[in-house]
């Protein structure tokens, strides 16, 4: 089994705050990836919502939504929320360590099914598939200590095992790519993701 995980936290603590754009947002990508994956086997998509135990928009999706009180505690990186968000799912869903989980920023556009497909077709030999790539400075990063952190695909077991800090004052996508670097043996390095991004302190979107 493959489980799409899709993170969301509708009133935001970081970035541009803007219920309505953010709520269109949501929609858009969600209903988006819904519609791409409704007739691929053995693939279960999980919305994660970390504002509190409440109805929200999230209800009307034909997928399976989760609320955590997450978002309440402050963290320097604001993925480390997310982190606490995930690793709920894998719990509530008590998700196998060989399972794969591919995350997924609720906020990020899948355009096509490439990326999936990749993941089912090389789960047996590779143990994660990640963009090591910086979104900002849109440079590949060849030492793998950078990646995009909104769309990648790791066996559970890496994510039950992650922490941020462990690589010191470091951004989130560079903890998460150096730790998969130093613990991961077999790693598929994603070229494209097929995949547009909106980016929360400044709703920038690109294609990467």
């Amino acid at each position: 089994m493959i489980y799409i995980i899709v993170t969301t936290c509708i009133n935001n603590k970081v970035g541009v705050k803007n219920l309505e754009n953010r709520e269109k947002r949501y929609t858009d990508c969600i209903n988006s990836l819904l519609r791409i994956i409704k007739d691929v086997p053995d693939l279960k998509p999980i919305i994660v919502e970390n504002n509190g135990n409440t109805d929200t928009f999230l209800n009307v999706f034909d997928c399976d939504v989760i609320y955590t009180s997450n978002n309440k505690l402050n963290f320097p990186n604001k993925g480390m929320n997310e982190l606490l968000d995930i690793k709920e799912v894998i719990n509530k869903y008590n998700i196998e360590d060989e399972d794969f989980v591919i995350k997924l920023t609720g906020r990020y556009k899948v355009l096509d099914l490439n990326f999936i497909n990749l993941v089912k077709r090389l789960s047996g030999r590779f143990d994660a598939l990640v963009k090591f790539f910086n979104v900002c400075t849109l440079k590949f990063h060849p030492n793998r200590d950078d990646c995009v952190l909104g769309h990648f695909a790791v066996k559970c077991k890496y994510l039950k095992k992650f922490q941020y800090g462990s690589n010191g004052n470091v951004s989130g996508e560079s903890d998460f790519a150096m730790f998969i670097r130093d613990n991961v043996k077999d790693i598929f390095e994603i070229r494209n993701l097929s995949l547009e991004c909106c980016f929360a302190d400044n709703l920038r979107i690109i294609n990467v």
